[in-house]
């Protein structure tokens, strides 16, 4: 008897876990079918060679720019000094540099698109601003 309940129990859990992982990878699929929406172009291929990459990446590669990252992220990227795309983007917010564009396009009332072109600009004119 003791032995059947116990096959009962497994029999649940394990029917459980499923269930669970079977949510994990519905909400996985609905988050890269969310970025492909977001970003058509980007290529994964394009992410796996920036972490190739030795040393600041040009600022022709600007197209690069996705709108999950940071300002941070942007300016070790390419090399940028630390309070470049603040003073550049007369960015105010308090949680510069750590705050996505997404996040931040978001909390200044601007669209992600609008706003990541301003980011991609100042990352081009910077090639003739720090140099």
């Amino acid at each position: 008897m003791k032995n059947n309940t116990e096959k009962k129990v497994l029999g649940v859990i394990i029917v459980v876990m499923i269930v669970i992982l079977l949510c994990l990878c519905a909400a996985l699929a609905a988050g890269v079918r969310r970025a492909g929406r977001e970003n058509p172009s980007a290529s994964f291929v394009d992410f796996l060679s920036l972490k190739r990459a030795h040393g600041p990446l040009p600022a022709a590669d600007a197209d690069l720019i996705r709108p999950w990252m940071t300002f941070d992220y942007v300016n070790r990227l390419f090399g940028l000094p630390p309070e470049y795309l603040k003073v550049g983007l007369d960015i105010t917010d308090k949680r510069y540099p750590d705050i996505s564009f997404t996040e931040y396009s978001e909390s200044s009332g601007t669209t992600s698109v609008s706003f990541l072109g301003s980011v991609r600009s100042a990352v081009l004119d910077s090639t003739s601003t720090l140099r």
